[in-house]
């Protein structure tokens, strides 16, 4: 238990560090009463639902000058709920007495998203095959804040390569003090493929030239708990039957013992702190995790028996002007003493660990640390436009910024049972390179980047989500 010591240690010496670095300002004898809150352009969004983000309160009595802080993190907190396109928020005083109001420009909420996915583990690794049977399609019927109330309902119909139905319902307040949350997922999901072996730090897949090679029914049970704005609390159960093709046994011995099928439980904890300025794309502020996870608990398969400790910290900095830096530490812990079956393996290369370089490679093991860092410069800072031909302003008000950036990544995954046919384990690795990134509303992010790793082995990689 040494090694889960030292780590509940130092993420409890990054929470003490951080939260000592993030200061409130002291106050003088310039104080204000908020007398009123007003909100305007939330045709959908409850107001309940907006004032839950802003940190005042009617009657409150604040320093003008802290105020100010808490007038951008309320803007930060609204933007970070993924609700608007746009939120302003200004203040009016008169004779002691502050006057708030609010402004927002909702997104568009119903989306009937077409599927298309690969069958590899992401874009670069199906880019690297250019198979287009190994293409899956369909819709994705997702409607974010479900009855104004920030509710997510997902309801998804996939065919093609492989078939998938799925439901999932998520309402972040079940209390009327809006602490509690829940949700609700559910899937059927029949794969033609699936990988069985890792050799040489690649997958290696199985085809089944008649039914499905796996079999995945799988239900979850989400909690979450947030008493403030960027504390959170996260717990989910879930059950999962995986059914396998015998051939796949054959092929790999150490997939899974002789049995073809399997039943288990799963437990999440989560713990997560968010003081991020814009969650899709952070310029600055600080994040951290630490979650702890059990598979299986011994009421069907015994085999099945993996704990896991995971924590990453992220911090964002203005070093100068239009100068960002950012760095990411992570690391992952599970049980060495029993080898898992292949099907719940973990390493680099699945999400949400990876470093770039590596996009192309998995490295499995039951221990992992991770290093990123990346230096970007603001070539276009977020500049506001609009387009007068679209009427709504769900999609005529748009925002777009340009960042070039220098990054350099580093991993080490420590792999006591299949090193000997993966040799990117038990070694320190490393990659670097240069990138564009793309940032616009609705949370899009577009990356190019050129790396090179410690191999010497260059890529031109895409990617659809911040690096670090």
């Amino acid at each position: 238990m040494g090694r889960y010591s030292l780590f509940i240690f130092v993420s409890i010496s990054i929470c003490f560090f951080t939260l000592n670095s993030y200061s409130i300002p002291f106050e003088n004898d310039s104080s204000v009463v908020i007398k009123s809150i007003t909100i305007e352009g939330n045709k959908i969004t409850k107001d309940r639902i907006i004032k839950r983000e802003v940190e005042f309160d009617v009657g409150s009595i604040i320093n003008v000058v802290r105020l100010d802080s808490l007038i951008i993190k309320s803007q930060q907190n609204l933007m970070n709920r993924s609700l608007f396109n746009f939120v302003t928020i200004t203040k009016s005083i008169a004779n002691n007495e502050c006057y708030i109001k609010i402004q927002v420009v909702e997104r568009w909420y119903i989306w009937p998203i077409p599927i298309l996915q690969f069958a590899d583990r992401n874009i670069n690794a199906w880019l690297n095959k250019r198979d287009f049977s190994r293409v899956n399609y369909g819709v994705d019927l997702r409607i974010d804040n479900f009855r104004g109330l920030m509710e997510n309902l997902n309801i998804i119909l996939q065919v093609g390569y492989d078939l998938k139905l799925g439901f999932k319902w998520k309402t972040p307040y079940l209390t009327k003090n809006q602490i509690f949350g829940m949700g609700v997922e559910s899937a059927v999901q029949l794969n033609h493929e699936m990988a069985y072996k890792t050799v040489d730090n690649k997958e290696l897949f199985y085809n089944s030239p008649s039914g499905y090679a796996q079999r995945n029914i799988s239900g979850q049970l989400n909690f979450s708990f947030r008493p403030k704005y960027n504390f959170s609390h996260g717990f989910s159960i879930r059950y999962d039957q995986f059914v396998f093709q015998d051939t796949i046994i054959k092929l790999n011995p150490d997939f899974a013992s002789n049995q073809t099928e399997y039943n288990y439980f799963s437990m999440d904890y989560s713990f997560k702190l968010d003081f991020r300025d814009y969650n899709p794309y952070p310029l600055t502020g600080y994040y951290f995790d630490v979650s702890i996870g059990k598979k299986g608990f011994g009421l069907f398969d015994k085999e099945v028996d993996k704990f896991s400790l995971s924590g990453n910290f992220d911090h964002y900095i203005n070093i100068y002007k239009r100068w960002y830096f950012a760095y990411d530490f992570g690391a992952y812990l599970s049980n060495e003493n029993t080898r898992s079956p292949y099907f719940i393996k973990s390493g680099l290369g699945y999400h949400p660990n990876n470093i770039r370089g590596y996009e192309l490679y998995v490295v499995d093991g039951q221990q992992l640390g991770i290093l990123k860092t990346n230096i970007k410069f603001e070539i276009l800072p977020r500049t506001t436009f609009k387009i007068n031909w679209i009427k709504t302003t769900k999609f005529s008000e748009i925002f777009f910024a340009l960042y070039a950036n220098l990054f350099f990544d580093m991993a080490y995954v420590s792999d006591i049972y299949t090193s000997e046919l993966n040799p990117l384990a038990n070694q320190l690795l490393y990659g670097t390179g240069i990138g564009l990134d793309m940032l616009s509303y609705y949370d899009i992010v577009l990356r190019l980047e050129l790396s090179i790793n410690k191999q010497k082995q260059t890529g031109f990689f895409i990617n659809f989500t911040a690096p670090i």
